[in-house]
């Protein structure tokens, strides 16, 4: 089946429109579709059938009824509807801001949405081939220094303890003249992982160029491959968020980056899985002690 384009009308509209003039027992199978048609996308033939309590041959009629191929088509059509449905009342909501007059209820369902878009974006953007380039040379650098300023601090630091437990040697700074100075020692064997939304904070941008200088491989991870810190960098991890307003932009901003952070270090974990394992069991039993169950003493 052709995908649809917007102003085309789906399956279940289409099953609507024909309603009244079907015969009574595939009336019946169009009724119950329509009463939750992404459920009903999810059963397979028979299993509508039983729920219809008719034979797979209506409903192969039905589907013929639509002008459709058959029942794999039907289930298509219904999961693009239901798909094509969320997608209109997201769109609906994301690039919307909060207000001072808005409830709970309304800031929730605006946070949420610019969380996953932003989060659903970054992944189906990122370039997989970069993401394995820049895994390689975590896994094969002396030192790593990791470096952001703000809410990309804390993303900065997040990665960095997770990547030393599984054992890459990194670290990471808060104070811009102690990472200028741990990145004047690099060399062409370390790597500096920048992380900035922007782009173009100061700071970031001058721990990377001074890395640059020493000759470190370079990785940033920002929304903006064209600021400065994206073109300084020797590779770009581009998380997407786009405006979405002052109040939920940062936030969705430290979710895009999370998410494109977690894809590195899952992928760094796979290259070294006997080193990952080993590591984590280490680290897991040397802090064992500190988590058990009952009172603290």
């Amino acid at each position: 089946m052709a995908p649809l384009s917007s102003n085309e009308p789906g399956v279940s509209e289409r099953l609507r429109a024909i309603l009244p003039a079907l015969p009574e027992v595939q009336r019946g199978i169009a009724e119950l579709v329509l009463e939750d048609p992404a459920a009903a996308s999810r059963l397979t033939i028979v299993e509508l059938a039983d729920a219809c309590a008719v034979s797979t041959g209506s409903i192969t009629r039905l589907c013929r009824a639509l002008g459709l191929s058959g029942y794999s088509e039907l289930r298509l059509g219904l999961a693009s509807d239901s798909g094509r449905s969320y997608q209109d009342s997201l769109a609906a909501t994301i690039g919307t801001d909060v207000s001072a007059e808005d409830d709970l209820a309304q800031i929730a369902t605006v946070v949420s949405a610019n969380v996953g878009h932003a989060v659903t974006e970054s992944v189906t953007k990122l370039n997989l081939t970069d993401i394995d380039t820049a895994a390689g040379r975590l896994t094969s650098a002396r030192r790593v220094q990791i470096f952001g300023t703000g809410g990309s601090g804390v993303m900065a630091n997040d990665f960095q303890q997770r990547a030393y437990r599984i054992g890459v040697p990194c670290w990471t700074w808060s104070d811009t003249h102690l990472a200028l100075s741990a990145a004047a020692l690099l060399g062409n064997r370390d790597v500096l992982l920048a992380i900035s939304h922007s782009g173009r904070t100061r700071d970031v941008y001058d721990v990377l160029t001074e890395a640059e200088d020493k000759g470190a491989f370079t990785i940033a991870v920002t929304d903006d491959a064209q600021s400065p810190i994206g073109s300084q960098a020797r590779l770009v991890l581009t998380s997407s968020v786009g405006d979405l307003g002052y109040h939920t932009e940062a936030i969705a901003a430290r979710h895009a980056q999370l998410v494109v952070l977690d894809v590195l270090y899952v992928a760094v974990a796979q290259r070294t899985q006997q080193q990952t394992r080993a590591a984590i069991t280490a680290t897991a039993a040397a802090v064992s002690g500190y988590k058990r169950p009952g009172r603290l003493r």
